[in-house]
């Protein structure tokens, strides 16, 4: 007769090939990273970078593929990951509409909270206020001080709830300022708006703005970060410039998955995610472009993403702001 020891030892070494079965090897196949924009831009690159590398430390067994499926402000690619299997083989690259979208849109083709497992924040970046160069108004103040004379300022912005649009209304709705909101289609048709004074000003990127403030086409009042930009640090934030201290608009990058995912298979992915925007190359990538890599524990970047989602929110429902 077996010794009682002895039957639990067979037990266990029995049970031992089940419990690998429950875990399958990660990747099995293909994995797809999906950004909801066009290609070009920080959230395509951030899923660029994140194919070149993650083979070096997840395996080159299989292929890891970024996809385009730009449209609908996000939805469409967003949606697409919301109906794919919890098993870490399709990714979501995404940005502020991700916190905008469940604020301003009645309904969506996903759960933004049910939906998705976070992995990490990967980038983020405040935006500048310019104004054409012949503009009178030097700072935040006569730039607030002119739109009283005026009865109001005209401010661009690269489309409807776009960040561009919400520092503005975020703006109008902490300093009590009069502010008509003009869209354009994109950065590329505001920016000549502006630089030719057809406008009063706009919250542009780093990428974009700063390069016409150098050649002195713009001249830039303030950034809406919660410091002022390694890239142009005698600019103040609008916190300093305004005496707001509660204002802050971010434009940032995040990495989901499926909610459901195995733990191990997410944790993994924050583990590789992390390593990758910790490489000083990757990091200069970014700066050049005024990005901040910034990597957080899973959780905290949950957490970051519930309070973006409640801050717009209340700022759409305040400045009864409706989808374009």
């Amino acid at each position: 007769m077996l010794h009682r020891r002895s039957l639990l030892a067979a037990s266990a070494l029995l049970g031992a090939p089940r419990l690998a079965a429950a875990q399958p090897a990660w990747p099995s196949r293909q994995v797809s990273i999906v950004v909801g924009v066009a290609p070009g831009g920080t959230a395509d690159m951030a899923a660029r970078i994140l194919a070149e590398f993650y083979p070096r430390l997840l395996g080159d067994r299989f292929a890891f593929v970024v996809e385009n499926r730009p449209g609908a402000a996000t939805q469409i690619g967003t949606g697409h990951v919301a109906r794919q299997p919890p098993d870490g083989h399709t990714l979501l690259v995404a940005g502020a509409p991700f916190a905008i979208n469940p604020g301003l849109f009645p309904t969506l083709p996903y759960d933004s909270v049910r939906d998705f497992a976070p992995i990490t924040l990967m980038v983020r970046n405040g935006l500048f206020l310019v104004v054409p160069a012949n503009s009178p108004a030097r700072d935040v103040a006569e730039l607030l001080a002119l739109g009283r004379q005026r009865g109001g300022l005209n401010i661009a912005s690269a489309g409807n709830a776009s960040m561009s649009h919400m520092a503005l209304e975020l703006l109008a709705s902490r300093a009590g300022a009069s502010i008509t909101h003009v869209p354009f289609r994109g950065s590329g048709p505001a920016l000549p708006a502006l630089i030719a004074g057809q406008v009063d000003a706009m919250f542009e990127n780093p990428s974009t703005a700063l390069p016409l403030v150098r050649d002195g086409r713009l001249r830039a009042l303030a950034f809406t970060g919660e410091a002022r930009s390694p890239a142009a640090p005698a600019v103040p934030t609008v916190a300093e410039a305004a005496d707001l201290p509660s204002y802050l608009a971010l434009n940032f990058f995040g990495l989901w998955t499926r909610a459901g995912t195995p733990e191990p298979v997410l944790d993994r992915l924050h583990t590789a995610t992390v390593e990758i925007l910790r490489r000083p190359d990757v990091i200069d990538r970014f700066a050049r472009d005024g990005v901040e890599t910034a990597p957080m524990p899973r959780a905290a970047f949950g957490e970051f993403v519930a309070e973006q989602m409640r801050v717009w929110a209340a700022v759409v429902k305040e400045r009864g702001i409706q989808p374009g």
